[in-house]
């Protein structure tokens, strides 16, 4: 057998598999076993009927805002700020989108007024800390308290029920048995990756995220970028205050309490990182939603206590950040 002949035998194959194994050390290849993982357990615990059609509708209704919202969010964590206030935002989004509609005003106009409301949300959030140099925890948590402080007085009583029946029909419709928000939420998802992955306005958002001096130096506006992230991050969560409103028919005052902690715990199973700019992809966050939403229903169907969760999903967290940890995490370059 000539060299060429056993290249082509013994070369060709082992390069295929340092492919597939380098794939696998990323975070992305991580998550997406740990998510395989997961629906092998709920094949094996509760049976076929873990990936029926009735089932993969309850997960995928449970996943499908959150999911939206995510993927708007995850922009101001690549640009390296976290922002606490989105579960509070989609509250508040929420019980404008219901009072105003209740009060009889036109549904649409009041969904634009509610996504404007978001971007001016993000917008203050982005001003304090761009251009006062204000810390973005601080920030973001204080804006968390002043919104959820905001929908119980607007709230006082129990909320008016509110019935948009395009957008109620787009949150309970299916295509192929798949709700249609999650399919809308996943084709968002690869949108965004797309554009991190292969847009130069997604490699500056990496950028500024990884390293905003070297950034700045390179001729990219730091503070326009974070500004856009933070805006961003804002619209989605109005957006999921409408959505939730049409789902539910109305909204609490305690809508969205925690969301930005379910939110946050999934895109960090999914390789971002809280402390670190430019770090993560939409499909990685995509995967870990449905990662900590597999566990959720797998526990459901065998009534297990609630509080598991939490503790499965603070197991799967912390060993997602040691792995990031031994493998030198990844940063941008």
């Amino acid at each position: 057998m000539t060299a060429t002949t056993a290249q082509l035998f013994s070369d060709t194959p082992l390069s295929a598999r340092a492919r597939l194994l380098e794939s696998l050390k990323g975070p992305i290849g991580s998550i997406g076993v740990t998510l395989a993982a997961t629906i092998i357990i709920g094949l094996v615990w509760t049976g076929p009927g873990f990936l029926s059609p009735s089932n993969i509708q309850i997960v995928g209704v449970s996943v499908a805002i959150p999911l939206i919202v995510a993927v708007m969010a995850s922009f101001a964590l690549l640009a390296g700020v976290v922002d606490l206030s989105i579960g509070s935002m989609v509250g508040f989004g929420a019980v404008i989108f219901n009072q105003l509609v209740s009060a009889g005003l036109d549904p649409w106009l009041v969904a634009g007024i509610t996504i404007i409301v978001g971007a001016v949300v993000g917008l203050v959030n982005a001003l304090v800390i761009v251009h006062f140099g204000a810390e973005p925890l601080a920030v973001t948590l204080g804006m968390l308290t002043l919104l959820r402080g905001l929908c119980q007085v607007i709230v006082v009583n129990a909320p008016p029920t509110t019935l948009v029946e395009p957008l109620y029909d787009l949150t309970q419709g299916a295509v192929l048995g798949f709700p249609t928000l999650l399919l809308i939420g996943i084709g968002l998802t690869f949108i965004a990756a797309g554009f991190v992955s292969k847009t130069r306005g997604g490699r500056k958002v990496q950028a500024v995220g990884g390293d905003p001096r070297a950034a700045a130096r390179a001729g990219i506006s730091v503070s326009r970028v974070r500004i856009a992230a933070l805006v961003a991050s804002g619209v989605g969560a109005a957006i999921g205050g409408i959505l939730y409103v049409g789902q539910l028919g109305s909204a609490s005052n305690v809508l969205g309490t925690g969301l930005e902690f379910q939110i946050y715990a999934a895109l960090m199973i999914g390789g971002y990182s809280i402390t670190r700019g430019g770090v993560g992809n939409p499909l990685g966050g995509l995967f870990g939603l449905l990662v900590v939403a597999g566990i959720t229903n797998i526990l459901n169907i065998n009534f297990f206590d609630p509080d598991y969760l939490d503790l499965i999903v603070a197991a799967i967290l912390i060993a997602a950040v040691l792995v990031d940890r031994l493998r030198g995490g990844d940063s941008f370059e």
